[in-house]
Formats: structure tokens, sequence, C-alpha cells
């Protein structure tokens, strides 16, 4: 028996609609209230995303094979072919799994993170891993004076966002979200309000030299100048504090569409960039005024993350979940492992154990 963390699947919702929106608006849309935008929601979507990921992660290989190495290899040969036609050069002249191409970084990071989990598992104590991610965390800062580091092997995303990973992983060993559901609401709202004034004071450094560039924003290559290194680190920061908002603030219950779009988040990742590599085709990208560039990026996304999160779209496009789906034991993404004796209570977050006499 499993039960799903909802809380989880209503932040992958949030997160996925930020991606979309995101990649929409840098293509179809421009002008201050956009960079402002672009700015706030580059400081935390992925960082979270990550930490989502590092949440339920696990060390098997045949699962790291099946969900991250397959579909990677499939749409990186779709996207280099591609790009290959559109350049006038014979399709697949150019193919590499090295650099992996748009939004593709995040399946082969995620295989490294993940090949990283049995050497997380060895911090056994809270003291370790508060250093492991400790660690991580400054690695993620100094790995951008490295001058080769960049887009192979997404090395330098890798690195950046590894904190993250291992914050989720310990934070899915800890049960979090089962923890924060049991706060009560005087220390919940505590909680809320501690991690927004952190966001605040964080974001108003963050800004206090203007916009940052897109080197530190993006995290895929080496630092450009000294000040990179300062933003770079407050970024972090900002992204820590935003992370740990955004767990006190999304609902623990299913909620309905959200819920569903949040569990298949994979084939909304994958299919999105051929929905605006569409729409680039068509020439919808001129349209007069900011505001209903925004509208118009708002919309598609909203569309896009509804038709393509359905538990339908998500079992056509994503066949190679169904490659070993009757091994027992297997868990997927998003539930969490229960015993025979026990069974979820009403707020679909904690268990009572069925061997318990009811008075």
């Amino acid at each position: 028996m499993a039960l799903r963390d909802y809380r989880m699947d209503n932040l992958r919702c949030v997160l996925i609609v930020l991606v979309v929106f995101c990649h929409l608006m840098v293509r179809f849309a421009w002008g201050p209230v956009t960079g402002t935008l672009y700015q706030v929601i580059y400081v935390f979507h992925m960082p979270t995303f990550v930490f989502v990921s590092g949440y339920f992660a696990r060390w098997r290989p045949a699962k790291v094979v099946r969900n991250l190495l397959i579909p990677y290899v499939q749409f990186q040969l779709l996207a280099v072919a591609y790009n290959d036609l559109l350049a006038g050069r014979e399709p697949l002249s150019n193919f590499t799994l090295l650099v992996p191409e748009w939004t593709l970084w995040y399946l082969l990071a995620c295989m490294l993170w993940y090949a990283t989990c049995p050497l997380l598992e060895r911090a056994r104590t809270q003291q370790d891993r508060l250093k492991v991610v400790g660690i991580a965390f400054v690695a993620s800062i100094l790995a951008g004076c490295i001058p080769w580091i960049g887009k192979t092997l997404s090395l330098s995303r890798v690195f950046a966002f590894y904190p993250f990973f291992c914050a989720g992983f310990y934070a899915g060993k800890l049960r979090a979200s089962q923890i924060i559901s049991s706060l009560s609401r005087p220390q919940l709202w505590q909680a809320r309000l501690a991690s927004l004034a952190a966001v605040a004071v964080l974001m108003a450094l963050h800004f206090a030299h203007g916009a940052a560039p897109a080197v530190v924003l993006h995290r895929s290559l080496p630092y450009s100048s000294a000040w990179d290194f300062v933003a770079r680190t407050l970024l972090q920061l900002a992204a820590c504090a935003w992370c740990a908002l955004l767990l006190v603030i999304t609902p623990s219950q299913e909620l309905a569409v959200v819920s569903e779009v949040g569990r298949n988040t994979m084939s909304i990742y994958l299919l999105h960039p051929w929905v605006i590599h569409l729409l680039m085709l068509l020439h919808l990208s001129l349209l007069p005024n900011e505001a209903l560039q925004l509208l118009f990026c708002a919309v598609v996304t909203i569309g896009t993350c509804v038709r393509l999160g359905t538990d339908r779209v998500s079992h056509m496009v994503c066949w190679w979940n169904r490659i070993g789906m009757h091994q027992p034991g297997r868990t997927p993404s998003g539930q969490i492992p229960t015993d025979g004796n026990r069974r979820p209570s009403q707020d679909g977050i904690r268990w009572v154990d069925k061997r318990k006499r009811t008075s």
C-alpha cells in the first residue's frame, strides 16, 4: 500500500506552471514587468523543483535508467534532429549526449544527483546531514569560479542545485511534509511569517544592486565578474527561504486538477518545449503590448499544463514507466510507502494502525 503526498503534488504543480510560464515569457513577452517576473521566478522555481526531486530520490539503477536515461536519450535525439533541420544541417550530424538540449539538462543532472544517494545515505545523524548540505552549499558557490565549468554534462547546474537536492533528500528521510502537517495553527503561521520575512529581506538584498545577470540566474556558466560570486551567494540564500515558504503555504489536501498536474510533471516537462516550438513556427510573438503578451503566456501555460498533465497523456507519453511496473515493492514517485497493517487517516497524511482497537 502506498499513500500519495498531496502537498508535494500540489507544489510540483505550481513549479511546473512557473517553468512553462517562464519559458514562454522569454520568447513571447518583453518589458519591465516581464523582466521583474523573470528575475523573481528564476530565484526559486528550479531550486525548489530540485528539492522536491531529492525528497523522493532513491538510488535504484533500473529505475534511473527507465525514468531518466531512456527519456533523456529519446528527447535528446528529437531535439538535436529538430535543431539540425532548422539550421539546414544533416539530421543528427551534431548529436551528443554530453551537452543536453535546452530543458533536458534537468534529466542529466538528476541522473548524476541520484548516483550520489548511496553516499548521502551514510550521513545518519542530523549533525552529519547538516554538514553535507553545508558543504554542498559552499561547493555550489565556489563552482562558478571554475573557468571551464559549463553546459557539458550540465556540471555548472549540477553543482549549483546540488545543495537543494541534498536538503530535499534528508527532508524526505524526516518526512518533512508530515511534520509540517502536524504543526498547530499558531506554529504554522509562525513558520510562514518567518519564511516570508526571510524572503523579503533576501530578495531586497538580491535586487539592491539591480537585476542579476543571466549567468547568475541560470547557474549554467562560470562567473564573468567578481560581483557574480556575491550575487550567487544571495541567490542561493534567497532560494532557500523561498523553498521553506512554499513548503509551509502549500496545502496538503488533494486538489483535483492541481494534484493531477502535480503527479504528471514529467510529461509536461518533456512536451512543453515542443508546444513553444510550434508557436514560434506560427509566428505568434507579435502581440502589441506587454499586458497582452503576458496574458497570452498565462493562457498558453494553463492550457498546456492542464492538457499535458492528465493521467491519460502521461500514460501515453511516459511509456517507459510501464517497464517492470508489476514488480513487487515498487513505489511510484510521490507516494509514501506504508505497510499492510496501516491505513491513511482522513487528512491523507498520517497513518492509523488497523490492529489497534477503536473505543
